[in-house]
């Protein structure tokens, strides 16, 4: 592939290179550099990727792509001057893979809370409509219901990569899905992926926005910061669908969600069912994923299939299809069989704990048990207390992904929301899991809250495996023997 095909669509000045320079592929990881290599000088959270690209030359990289503001520093290597080396990157790879976004139909869905349960929905809504589907998400990939292998992040340093994965991985993945007849595409996008450009040559035939709170403000900043990095997907969307209930909704143009309401709403711990009245004509929504928000999640996959011509009995059809979303409100126990439900859930902001718990109240005595990640948004942990002794008839604390915090400071900073005796504090999270299903009564709810689908735990020492559903079976086949 030559050069000027591979920055096809770019901006760019040469120095020392030729557009007819053939190129083997691009790679942004001087390590990988070989023979006719395209080597993109990205800069990650420690040091600067054009330090890097005399290496990548020194390996057989015909040329190095590298910002304006990077370029005095490489005089006399063949360069690519670019305005952005991760636009670059992500341009480089989509081209690479021969634009595959292009011959399919993209959904991408951002917000903070939602993104997983409402892509989980609109595929099988799609499915049922008779649409091949694809998917690229938290959870994973799958092209036609098969599970594409997922790497996401090229490089560790850089966050949520496995929510929208690095462009390498990303475009590897539509082209995947495309070479399997794959029509309509469904994608989380993250935040920090529209920050860092990775989907910015993909045109999107619909744009969700489910919703924003705080999270990620230890990158962003700010809100507002955080919601023009939300906000700038819908520039890439022919169109838009919003959930108009959230007030960051006001300042994005599209179909408002609110012109379709949902009447007779029924929540329990066994799922959700309402009607969807929209234009004069019903839809009856039912679907097995407990939670109030699940409200908000089925409806906006549903208002979008049928504004894209789904037909509304393969709506109604494709929500009752979906028997759980792994971490997303999990039944791991039915108190049919135990006499207590246990629920994993991956709600681990204020706004998500707040909506998961509020979504339980009433379906009997409620026991959350979560921790907060560390190295993450500090100001969350003692809302997030407040937030569980004012909803739960019982808290216990643990921990949470602490990385390089000290669990226990962590644990600390979450007391200061509860009153004094108003937890139970266990700081090893296996541990907290056994006394809270141990002790569970006839009636009771008990949700363990933030890992929701990761079978893993990270702290100081790196990732280990963890599976709450593992120590769940162990728990109730040692106590009930089933």
């Amino acid at each position: 592939m030559k050069l000027s095909e591979i920055l096809s669509g770019l901006e760019y000045t040469l120095s020392g290179a030729g557009e007819d320079t053939e190129i083997s592929m691009p790679v942004t990881d001087s390590r990988e550099a070989t023979k006719g290599s395209l080597f993109i000088c990205i800069d990650g959270s420690r040091r600067c990727g054009a330090d890097f690209a005399a290496d990548a030359v020194k390996k057989g990289a015909a040329a190095c792509a590298v910002q304006k503001n990077r370029s005095e520093k490489l005089r006399g290597l063949p360069l690519v001057t670019v305005e952005d080396a991760r636009l670059c990157a992500a341009a480089a790879w989509n081209n690479y893979y021969g634009r595959p976004g292009e011959n399919m139909r993209l959904y991408g869905i951002t917000g903070t809370n939602g993104k997983t349960s409402t892509a989980a929905f609109l595929e099988a809504v799609l499915r049922c409509g008779g649409r091949k589907t694809g998917s690229i998400g938290t959870l994973g990939c799958s092209a036609g219901g098969e599970t594409i292998e997922r790497r996401g992040a090229e490089v560790s340093d850089i966050p949520a990569a496995m929510t929208t994965p690095d462009p390498k991985y990303l475009y590897e993945e539509l082209r995947l899905m495309r070479d399997a007849g794959v029509t309509d595409a469904v994608m989380e996008v993250s935040s920090h992926a529209l920050v860092q450009k990775k989907t910015a040559p993909l045109r999107f035939e619909w744009g969700i926005f489910t919703n924003l709170s705080p999270e990620h403000l230890d990158c962003h900043k700010t809100m507002e910061s955080y919601f023009r990095a939300k906000a700038s997907l819908f520039d890439n969307c022919r169109h838009s669908l919003v959930n108009s209930d959230d007030p960051w909704a006001a300042r994005l143009s599209g179909i408002r969600a609110g012109a379709y309401l949902a009447d007779k709403v029924k929540c329990s711990s066994d799922g959700v069912s309402y009607t969807l009245n929209y234009a004069g004509r019903s839809l009856h929504i039912s679907t097995c994923v407990a939670g109030s928000f699940t409200v908000y999640n089925t409806m906006l996959a549903a208002v979008c299939a049928l504004e894209a011509g789904i037909a509304p009995c393969a709506v109604e059809e494709g929500i009752a299809s979906v028997r759980a979303v792994r971490g997303r409100m999990e039944k791991i126990a039915d108190r049919k069989v135990y006499g207590f439900d246990v629920l994993i859930d991956y709600a681990h902001t204020p706004a998500a704990m707040e909506a998961s718990l509020s979504g339980l109240r009433g379906c009997g005595k409620l026991t959350a048990v979560f921790g907060c990640g560390g190295d993450r948004d500090r100001e969350n942990r003692p809302e997030m207390g407040r937030i569980a002794h004012r909803l739960c008839d019982r808290v216990i604390v643990t921990s949470d992904n602490p990385r390089t915090e000290d669990r226990l400071a962590i644990i600390e900073d979450i007391k200061k929301g509860i009153p004094d005796g108003g937890c139970v504090v266990i700081p090893d999270r296996a541990d907290a899991i056994c006394y809270a299903l141990e002790t569970a009564v006839a009636g009771e709810t008990v949700i363990l809250m933030g890992k929701g689908h990761e079978d893993w735990e990270t702290d100081a020492a790196g990732k280990k495996p963890f599976s709450e559903r593992d120590i769940c079976r162990r728990v109730l086949k040692r106590k009930y023997g089933k």
